[in-house]
């Protein structure tokens, strides 16, 4: 039965056709050549460019959706082609803001376009222009006027201002605030989980000592009990991939941060951020070990045969963070408190770090019994967990864990402080002096701060709807260290302290609160991500000034006359205190309901690699040793750094690039400035403005290319796909078929090599072919995504069909020898279901046909007479060669041609070499590109276009050279 019938829609007649319609057709293809981009008109090549420019920026941002749609749409625009007028808004934005040269971030790396404004200010050598840089990713000093004078006198113990009085005009701030929503997690699979998850919820409910959990978090909870060594064992891993866990363990650890904080700050105040932080990483390991005890003894982790006969302590620990996760992403943020508290009870104990340690208390308190402590190890010697046992005289007992004896000797003489509460007075005492930095005294907000500060406190309360509860502590987030030093005797009559003791303990709510909604959007997508997608980077200085700049910190920050407070990491300190300020107001309320400058700001974040760490991916891809060493300039509180990389490739080629910022630089800036300018440099081929490079620019761009070309080696696909993404060595020019601009680029390569540049390696020959052939046939090809349409609908049907008959012409093609044998058998086959005219008019023209193209002639014909049989209506077919290439007409009546045909020549142009399918109205244009003879291409470019023109699939036999016989054969029509 035809597939076509009931699928092909029919139209009404049209008028009839000159007789010269093919003429008109190919007359009409020659003419596309340009886009109308909403009131500009822009070339097809550069409208590639662009796209995919655009592709790899998506890519950075692993918007992969979008650089799939992008890299797609490139290869619409070859010249004669039919690419869709109806674009997404936010592509016709894009497009516009690049090529109107408004972009505001192109890819570190990546693609400028061919237009782009060339360099052309002359500079020192190894000195980069920062004037002229597209695409720095590193954010400039949050940037505002001037601070005006304060018109409110000075506080007590403040130094008025030097500088006149101006008129005060209060900041504008955004002080909205909406309730969050997130989609629906996905459902984990049954099969998987099973009544596992009952398990978990039992234990959980046990140690909290009562909780109910609804269905979802149940199911939840039996994921966060797997281990990946068991989803690969129980064949799962196609369904929920391990990076669902990663996200997990990644939410839970944020979560235990938080957590822990909270419980520290309540109880203790150090004197110095770094007494807090140290604090509470040995807390944070105390905890992990106590998770994963728990986990352990409750049996919750379920772990593969081979994990299982000798399982490490970080696989518990994992589980017990996993299970956190699921806590926290399901909104049990105080069931989560819970569990550590039951499980570690030191959560809610005030630190001893800094007063009489466990061991020398217990001794004091158990002075008349005596004590003897006993030791046992588990575990390989590179992770050995030690129990210790500790015995009074009269029989008393206590254990504890660590990775110590110290450790577990600690935690042992703690549990026994614990167990037995009530000791003799004088010892009662000791321990209740044990805390070293009881809380300070709740701080006030300063009497006199000034207009601006004032104002700054009230709007973030407002923001954040704290009221007057977090006034002292939002003053306390906006005072800079300077300021303390100038104006102590209104710090000390407000009992206030500068910001960074808040700030630390933001920065892991600000991590948190990041986690939670990145890990919520991944889950709500797919179980199924790849690493790109579960990917969370710690949020950075940068990150959070920029949201600093956004609320305008800056403009009710006290700093002293020498500091400005514009600086990335005063700007960055004071966002993370106010972010604790309210954390410590609100608690996980954050999580549901924030002001909405937060709330964009967070969805706004791109867990994204750095040009650091893109250079540090490609350098190891091809084999390139990397270091960075530094230079400092400047008084202690001015340092000014400079980066210097120093590069070493495979051969043992050393070369080495600093890149200068203005102003005062720290060392992170320095070196992402240094690598970002690396990445910029590598582009430059493939924007022709290889002449504009200075002679150290050029000497750095030869030794990359030299270095890539030697150090290639055999990749995977998942490193194909990032060197895809970035463009690496064309690869991106001959994916979306742009010969051209390929062949434009390998030139350029070769005048930059020289005569005596490196010969071009089988991997690189390897290398391109393997490209194509994902792009082509690859998991996620147009053609497999075609052929795995789930519709039932008519288009649907349409698209998996389509993808059937390209992969029929990928892979085998008719037996025919020639294109008169392929029209003939088809002709042969078809003149009996439908009237059929052919008209050949290819005459003495010589077309040398590719190895797939005879495929593709026979499966376009075969698709044509299909639709036309369905229809019930004729076919007429045209043939003609010209330039060495042969078009194809195919004339439906009645047909609704754009509807039956649209997708399977989209499909067909894309997975083919050069071949293009073009659909009108009543026709069907089948362009079939001979091999010319042309001029020897050198071996970069031979590379390439080799790979080009090579099928997926092995064929196994090469149709011979066309050369058509006599005229007078030629003028007979025997097909009609």
């Amino acid at each position: 039965m035809n597939r076509w019938v009931g699928i092909v829609s029919l139209r009404e007649t049209a008028p009839p056709t000159p007789v010269h319609r093919i003429a008109l057709a190919i007359d009409a293809a020659r003419n596309r050549t340009s886009y109308q981009l909403a009131d500009q008109t822009v070339p097809y090549a550069r409208m590639r460019s662009a796209l995919r420019t655009l592709g790899q920026e998506h890519a950075r941002h692993h918007e992969w959706e979008r650089y799939a749609y992008c890299m797609d749409l490139a290869g619409d625009f070859f010249d004669g082609g039919h690419p869709p007028t109806g674009l997404p808004c936010w592509l016709t934005n894009e497009l516009k803001d690049l090529l109107d040269g408004r972009s505001g971030t192109p890819p570190t790396g990546g693609r400028k376009v061919q237009e782009a404004p060339r360099r052309t200010v002359s500079r020192p050598a190894h000195q980069r222009p920062t004037s002229t840089r597209r695409g720095r990713t590193t954010p400039p000093e949050v940037a505002r006027p001037a601070r005006p004078a304060r018109s409110a006198p000075p506080a007590a113990g403040q130094r008025p201002s030097p500088n006149p009085v101006r008129p005060y005009s209060r900041a504008e701030r955004r002080l909205d605030v909406h309730d969050v929503t997130y989609p629906a997690l996905c459902e984990p699979p049954v099969s998987l989980v099973g009544t596992y998850g009952q398990q978990v919820c039992e234990a959980v409910g046990k140690a909290v000592r009562g909780w109910d959990a609804d269905a979802e978090v149940t199911a939840w909870l039996g994921m966060a009990a797997e281990h990946r060594s068991h989803l690969y064992e129980s064949h799962h891993a196609d369904q929920v991939t391990p990076h669902v866990l990663g996200l997990l363990d990644r939410l839970g650890a944020t979560a235990l941060d938080v957590i822990l904080l909270d419980a520290y700050v309540r109880r203790a105040t150090p004197r110095k951020a770094g007494e807090q932080s140290s604090e509470h990483a040995r807390r944070r390991a105390a905890a992990d070990l106590a998770l994963g005890a728990w986990a352990t003894k409750q049996g919750l982790v379920r772990m593969g045969a081979g994990e299982a006969q000798q399982p490490a302590r970080s696989v518990f620990e994992g589980v017990a963070r996993q299970i956190l996760g699921v806590l926290s992403l399901c909104g049990e943020h105080e069931i989560a408190r819970r569990l550590v508290a039951s499980v570690w009870p030191d959560l809610d104990r005030p630190s001893m770090e800094t007063g009489a340690d466990p061991v020398t208390l217990a001794e004091t308190a158990f002075r008349k019994e005596g004590l003897t402590y006993d030791y046992d190890e588990e575990g390989p010697d590179h992770r050995k967990v030690f129990r210790a046992t500790v015995r009074t005289g009269t029989g008393r007992t206590a254990q504890g864990t660590g990775q110590s004896k110290k450790a577990a000797r600690a935690a042992a003489a703690r549990a026994l402080l614990d167990a037995y509460p009530h000791v003799p007075a004088s010892a009662g005492a000791e321990r209740k002096a044990a805390p070293a930095t009881p809380p300070a005294a709740s701080p006030l907000p300063y009497a006199q701060p000034g207009n601006r500060h004032r104002d700054a406190v009230s709007d973030l309360a407002a923001m954040f709807e704290l009221g007057h509860r977090a006034d002292a502590l939002l003053a306390q987030a906006l005072t800079h260290a300077s300021w303390i030093h100038e104006n102590q005797a209104a710090v000390t009559a407000a009992r206030q302290r500068d910001n960074h003791l808040l700030a630390h303990h933001g920065s892991h709510v600000v991590n948190h609160l990041a986690a939670h909604i990145r890990v919520r959007q991944a889950l709500a997508h797919s179980l199924t991500p790849d690493e790109d997608e579960a990917r969370i980077l710690t949020v950075s200085d940068d990150d959070t000034a920029r949201l600093g700049a956004t609320l305008q910190l800056a403009e009710g920050m006290l700093t002293s006359r020498g500091e400005s407070g514009q600086s990335r990491t005063a700007v960055s300190d004071a966002t993370q205190a106010v972010v604790a300020a309210a954390w410590r107001i609100h608690g996980p309320r954050l999580l549901r309901r924030r002001p909405a400058i937060l709330d964009d700001w967070l969805t706004g974040l791109e867990h994204q690699h750095d040009p650091v760490t893109i250079l540090a991916t490609m350098a190891t891809t091809y084999g390139i040793d990397h270091e960075y060493t530094y230079d400092v300039t400047g008084p202690d509180h001015l340092k000014s750094f400079t980066a210097t990389i120093r590069l070493q490739d495979a051969q043992g080629r050393v070369h080495q690039w600093t890149e200068r910022l203005p102003g005062t630089p720290g060392k992170p800036e320095a070196k992402k400035a240094t690598a970002e300018a690396v990445l910029d440099i590598l582009a430059t081929p493939v924007n022709g403005a290889v002449d504009d490079l200075s002679t150290p620019e050029r000497d750095l761009l030869v030794f990359l290319l030299r270095a890539q070309l030697d150090g290639l080696g055999r990749p995977t696909e998942r490193q194909r796909a990032r060197m895809l993404a970035r463009g690496d060595l064309g690869t991106d020019l001959l994916t979306t078929g742009d010969t051209e601009a390929f062949l434009a680029w390998a030139e350029r390569i070769r005048l930059l090599l020289g005569p005596d540049g490196p010969a071009v390696p089988d991997a690189l020959r390897e290398l391109y072919r393997k490209v194509l052939d994902d792009t082509r046939i690859g998991p996620g090809s147009l053609l497999r995504r075609m052929a795995a349409d789930p519709g039932s609908d008519a288009a649907s049907v349409v698209r998996r069909n389509a993808a059937d008959a390209v992969r029929r012409a990928l892979s085998g093609g008719p037996q025919a020898d020639s294109v008169r044998d392929v029209v003939q058998d088809w002709w042969r086959d078809q003149a009996p279901a439908t009237g059929v005219t052919v008209r050949d008019d290819m005459r003495q023209e010589v077309f040398r046909p590719l190895p797939v193209h005879l495929g593709a002639l026979d499966e376009a014909l075969t698709w044509c007479g299909e639709a036309a049989e369905a229809a019930d209506t004729r076919i007429d077919v045209e043939l003609t060669v010209q330039d060495g290439t042969l078009h194809v007409w195919l004339g439906l009546d009645k047909v609704d041609v754009r509807a039956a045909c649209d997708a399977f020549a989209r499909l067909l142009s894309h997975a083919l070499p050069f071949t293009d399918c073009l659909v009108g109205d009543d026709h069907v244009l089948l362009r079939l590109h001979g091999d010319l003879e042309t001029a020897p291409l050198h071996p970069l470019a031979t590379a390439g276009m080799d790979a080009y023109v090579s099928v997926p699939l092995d064929r196994g036999r090469f149709p011979r050279e066309v050369t058509n016989g006599p005229i007078g054969a030629q003028d007979v029509q025997p097909y009609s």
